[in-house]
């Protein structure tokens, strides 16, 4: 039987939490997807009953993108290792405590930290925070990126499998990985390999260098069909144009309307 995945706002927690909830609720999402910076986490802290409150009178599900370029867990110095640990390890504290069950975490996010990453403390770190996380009821998902390991296919794959992460497959980033391309691998073809590890999805075309909303679904369209194989029951819209998200949001409704139960298109 083939589900509908949630399809999730993307936002950002810049102004108020409340005001990100509302946004998802008029524009009829059932879903966000709350991406976490330091400003934005001292803010989720600081309106914790209005967020609790907000919570309470709807039925819009939260997961959180913690896009800290200041927080790497394989970084070859052991300060930053140990602060990137303490502060990741606060986040699934902080969400957990608003019943959140999924974060997104990053491996080499800094591009300018990239020679300075160790493979065998990304895992070991890795690892530990998916046991914490475990712990806490909170799924830790780990998001291929268009440069570094994560790009690579075989050593994303292996990161997941060894750290026993969950996976965040970004559609964009796979189309636009230069490790990907120049092995010949097509983004559905990474899709496949982390297949039963995937739990959400970043839906978009390609990030040049910013994102690219589709027109249509003939490049990402195959990748949608894969990922209705999958467990994979969340689907962020991954824009900022308000114009290109609802276009987005027309797409992909009108791409699972074609579904029957069976799987197959009608």
């Amino acid at each position: 039987m083939v589900f509908k995945p949630k399809i999730a706002l993307c936002a950002k927690t810049i102004l108020s939490i409340e005001d990100v909830l509302e946004c998802g609720g008029e524009n009829g999402y059932m879903a966000v997807d709350c991406s976490l910076d330091s400003k934005s986490l001292k803010l989720l802290e600081s309106e914790r009953k209005k967020f609790e409150e907000i919570l309470n009178g709807n039925n819009l599900e939260i997961r959180y993108h913690c896009a800290f370029a200041d927080g790497e867990l394989g970084h070859v110095n052991p300060s930053i290792v140990q602060a990137s640990l303490v502060l990741f390890k606060d986040i699934i504290d902080s969400v957990q405590r608003f019943g959140a069950r999924y974060i997104t975490v990053h491996i080499g996010l800094d591009r300018e930290s990239e020679n300075k990453l160790s493979w065998e403390r990304a895992v070991e770190n890795l690892s530990e925070l998916v046991g914490y996380g475990n712990e806490k009821g909170v799924t830790v998902c780990l998001e291929n990126l268009k440069t570094g390991w994560t790009s690579d296919p075989q050593l994303f794959l292996r990161l997941v499998e060894l750290s026993g992460a969950k996976v965040t497959f970004d559609i964009g980033h796979a189309n636009s990985s230069v490790h990907a391309n120049d092995g010949g691998v097509t983004a559905v073809e990474f899709l496949e390999s982390v297949a039963k590890h995937v739990v959400n999805a970043h839906i978009y075309e390609a990030e040049e260098p910013h994102h690219i909303a589709p027109r249509d679904l003939s490049v990402i369209g195959p990748v949608l069909e894969h990922l209705l194989k999958t467990d994979c029951d969340w689907w962020v819209i991954e824009l900022d144009d308000k114009e290109e998200v609802e276009h987005t949001k027309t797409l992909l409704q009108s791409f699972l309307e074609q579904y029957t139960t069976t799987g197959r298109q009608v």
